[in-house]
């Protein structure tokens, strides 16, 4: 449906720019859009109400909560075996350490041709985006421990990011707040998604204020805290508890699509609305003008900012949002194991407590008579009345077969959980050969090895948002704090590192699935340091992470070297041997030059001769200044051999009375 008035109020530019679309928009219009999204709402929750009923019954039975049982009788045997709790305990603790393996969780990776310049922008990227997980943003790695639980249960989980001033959000989200249909192809292609929020009556005052969200013409109605179990409080005639009014408002974000200008193609939105009265507090533009393809003045295509990363367990073969756990692979046999438990603990009962029928023939106390060891009962019959009126109930030992049929399921279970005496850390045995121990550990870990790729797929796209969300918000000029760091080092980041050329990963290796595993990769590259091929630096950081060294920063940085003095002596008696060849070469250079000047004056004379011989008076007046020239040549290069020759002698002393220690040293 389309509105005049809308299309002349709310164009795509109104619509970037306004913190609440809602406070443009005519009452009917928001009646009518709070029935198209209530409607898809219900719609979305019946899509999956099967799911989330077997989900419920998972948590429970991994959560060991205890039932009261009436049947057979009253307080039978309820055992449940942590078979289910076990598996996802195990996987839970290696996924977190494969995915948070030290404090740099963030990989920078370069694209298209490698440079320095890249490189380094790589690296404060990944600094810098591992300080914004582990520092800034509360709780993360918390959540992370808890999303690893629970898709283990479940079978998947969201993370929702976004961001709020002065920082990134990347929150948990269960699988019981964000309701997506079941038989949507993914969480990107799904055409809605609603994320249920608890909101209090302050809070929503502060969203009233700030103009976040639209105040209703009438008060919302006061919250009802729900019963956990209407059927139950039907069947025992209890009502259901009364409305509280500091209770919280359950509001639906629902992230959307509906057409807010009227030219037929629908906008991506975030609609915000009361559950229960189904009031519109809030619309908001979920795209970016850079997400906007035109045709001349038409739109093209709008493409959505998406904010929920779906982390799945194993896929699902009828739905591409849900997936499986270990709830859905091991219930079942889970329940066998708790039944066949269950009764043979309740044929054990029997068989020590019998019951049975008493004839009216004994004269005495009926029903329930618990005896204590050596205590005996008085009753007014004879032994063989009493023997004829007493009929026990026909009961058996637990059974043997019963037995082995739960050994046989819990192996079954444990195989398919991959929970093996091996993977729980128990001894293969005295004689069993290490590559022989090896293998079966690395036979073990493949189930768990594809679902670590599964999630190191999830978390990168959990790194992209944050990545598209600095290229928007950091500053043309950020510090933080370098981690795992000694001193107050902080590093550098601009708003232009985050550029195409660059692209983040997690910085787990998703092939690899224990310490052991990391260490024998990184020790590898020592061959290949002694070579020379590698960077023995960034080797040895690899190697020490991998070891899970504290204070790597400080391991790699190397002292200042020390002066050594037999070194500096050694370098003295070469100076000095330097200073005597400069010396004699100065000196040779002088007895060059003085009889260059010789074969010239000789020259000279040859040509005088030759010109003027008959002007002998001349060429003697010549022939004594060159004379001259000659004596003063020599008397020159005499004195330059004896001053360099003092200069070394003087240079020598000096240096052998600085290398000698004094008498007091």
């Amino acid at each position: 449906m389309t509105y005049e008035g809308i299309m002349k109020t709310i164009p795509i530019e109104k619509q970037l720019q306004s913190i609440n679309i809602a406070d443009g928009l005519d009452q009917d219009v928001l009646n009518d859009i709070s029935h198209q999204v209530s409607m898809g709402y219900e719609i979305d929750v019946s899509s999956r109400k099967g799911w989330m009923e077997k989900n419920e019954g998972y948590m429970k039975l991994a959560a060991q909560f205890k039932e009261t049982k009436s049947w057979p009788w009253e307080n039978a045997a309820s055992v449940k075996y942590p078979l289910l709790s076990i598996a996802s305990l195990q996987f839970a603790a290696r996924a977190h350490q494969q995915l948070v393996p030290n404090q740099k969780v963030v990989k920078g990776k370069v694209i298209g041709k490698p440079s320095d310049e890249k490189r380094a922008k790589a690296e404060r990227i990944s600094q810098h985006m591992s300080y914004q997980i582990l520092e800034e943003m509360d709780n993360w790695e918390d959540e992370m421990d808890r999303l690893c639980l629970v898709i283990a249960i479940c079978g998947n989980a969201y993370k929702k990011t976004y961001r709020v001033p002065g920082k990134n959000v990347s929150e948990l989200v269960l699988t019981q707040d964000l309701v997506v249909n079941y038989y949507a192809k993914s969480i990107e292609q799904a055409s809605r998604k609603s994320h249920i929020l608890l909101y209090y009556n302050n809070e929503l005052e502060t969203a009233y204020r700030s103009g976040e969200f639209l105040r209703p013409e009438d008060d919302l109605p006061v919250p009802q805290m729900m019963s956990k179990d209407k059927t139950g409080d039907e069947i025992k005639g209890e009502k259901p508890p009364e409305r509280d009014e500091d209770a919280p408002h359950r509001l639906i974000e629902q992230h959307c699509f509906y057409d807010l200008d009227g030219d037929g193609y629908k906008e991506p939105v975030i609609i915000t609305f009361h559950e229960e009265s189904g009031i519109i507090l809030r619309i908001v533009a979920r795209y970016y003008a850079k997400d906007i393809t035109f045709n001349g003045n038409e739109v093209v295509k709008i493409n959505p900012e998406e904010y929920f990363t779906n982390f799945i367990f194993v896929p699902s073969v009828t739905s591409g949002v849900h997936g499986q756990g270990f709830g859905s692979l091991l219930g079942s046999m889970n329940e066998t194991a708790n039944s066949i438990i269950n009764q043979l603990l309740d044929a054990g009962t029997l068989s020590n407590l019998p019951s049975g029928f008493i004839g009216r023939g004994v004269k005495g106390a009926k029903g329930r008579m618990p005896f204590a060891p050596g205590e005996f009962k008085q009753l007014n019959s004879s032994g063989s009345d009493l023997k004829n009126n007493i009929v026990l109930m026909p009961t058996k030992e637990p059974s043997g077969t019963m037995f082995s049929l739960l050994g046989m399921m819990l192996d079954a279970g444990n195989q398919l959980s991959s929970v093996t005496d091996l993977m729980s850390g128990k001894s293969p045995g005295q004689n069993q050969p290490y590559s022989t121990t090896s293998d079966l550990l690395q036979q073990g870990q493949m189930v768990f090895s594809s679902i670590y790729k599964r999630q190191h797929r999830s978390l990168k796209k959990e790194f992209k948002k944050l990545f598209e969300l600095n290229k928007l918000y950091v500053d043309e000029e950020e510090y933080f704090e370098i981690l795992d760091s000694t001193d107050e080092e902080r590093g550098k980041i601009s708003g232009s590192d985050y550029q195409e050329d660059t692209d983040v990963m997690p910085a787990s290796d998703p092939t690899i699935s224990t310490n052991q595993e990391k260490l024998m990769k990184a020790e590898a590259l020592g061959s290949f340091m002694q070579m020379g091929t590698v960077n023995a630096q960034v080797g040895t950081r690899r190697i020490l992470e991998a070891q899970g060294q504290e204070g790597i920063d400080e391991l790699m940085t190397m002292p200042e070297p020390q002066p050594n003095p037999e070194l500096m002596l050694k370098e003295k008696e070469l100076a000095i041997r330097e200073m005597e060849v400069m010396g004699g070469l100065q000196l040779t250079a002088a007895k060059n030059e003085a009889q260059a000047a010789r074969d010239n004056a000789a020259t000279v004379l040859t040509y005088a001769k030759a010109q003027a011989e008959g002007d002998r008076i001349k060429i003697e007046q010549f022939k004594a200044q060159m004379d001259t020239a000659h004596k003063e040549a020599d008397r020159t290069a005499k004195e330059f051999e004896v001053q360099m020759k003092a200069l070394t002698e003087k240079y020598k002393a000096d240096n052998t009375r600085e290398s000698r220690p004094s008498a007091e040293e």
